[in-house]
């Protein structure tokens, strides 16, 4: 049995890989959201709100017995107030820093704390993005959150080389997803977003990839962790 600890569960890519999995019977999930619409009987589900990630110090895992690996998503993500930086509102700063990378943190030093000394096959995936390498006028906000994020992911694996059971841990930029995000991108003015054309286009022409074929490709790494690197894009 595998278990699987997904944040974002309510839709998207979370909700798309939650269900892949959920059609083996040899996964287990937790869904970590603000809202859910998943039914299953391996499926558990914990109201989180991302935006007040101190809740997640004292979070308590499922248990372990019987369990052969256990893997923690971070896919809980948002893109923010998209404009230019002197443009944006306290708020949304501190909105798309707190979820896209303090909630990470955090979890991550939870699960840290209560299974590093467990002899299991134990992996982290921070979704990434390709904003984390590449720099985009009105987006400063959500590109230096995901650049701490895929930071933050190579720190761990340098940490863990030192461990007796090491953690792999992953970043993971799944491309463009048709999600909400993308819905977001393509009715902001492009006064405030000069590529917006871009991303209608993209659209437009179908270029977009499924929640679905990211799910499954998040699955042969969790499946598989030894035979990818820890960062790397889904093309």
């Amino acid at each position: 049995m595998h278990l699987l600890i997904i944040t974002g569960t309510s839709s998207g890519i979370g909700f798309a890989l939650a269900n892949e999995a959920l059609k083996n019977n040899r996964f287990k999930v937790l869904g970590l959201s603000r809202t859910n619409q998943i039914e299953h009987p391996n499926f558990i589900f914990k109201s989180i709100d991302f935006r007040y990630p101190k809740q997640l110090k004292d979070i308590l895992f499922p248990e372990v017995n019987g369990i052969r690996s256990i893997t923690l998503v971070n896919n809980a993500g948002v893109l923010g107030e998209i404009n230019t930086l002197d443009q944006l509102s306290w708020e949304s700063l501190d909105e798309a820093m707190t979820v896209n990378y303090l909630a990470p943190l955090y979890l991550i030093k939870r699960f840290l704390e209560v299974h590093q000394e467990s002899n299991l096959n134990k992996t982290i995936i921070n979704i990434s993005s390709g904003a984390s390498s590449s720099a985009y006028a009105s987006w400063a906000n959500y590109c230096s959150s995901k650049a701490a994020l895929e930071m933050l992911t190579k720190c761990i694996n340098e940490e863990q080389k030192e461990k007796i059971y090491p953690i792999k841990c992953f970043s993971i930029a799944p491309g463009v997803v048709d999600t909400k995000m993308q819905s977001q991108i393509r009715n902001t003015p492009e006064k405030d977003f000069k590529l917006q054309s871009k991303f209608i286009e993209l659209y437009q022409e179908k270029k977009l990839f499924n929640p679905e074929y990211v799910a499954q490709k998040l699955l042969e790494v969790i499946e598989f962790p030894n035979q990818f690197d820890s960062v790397f894009r889904i093309l």
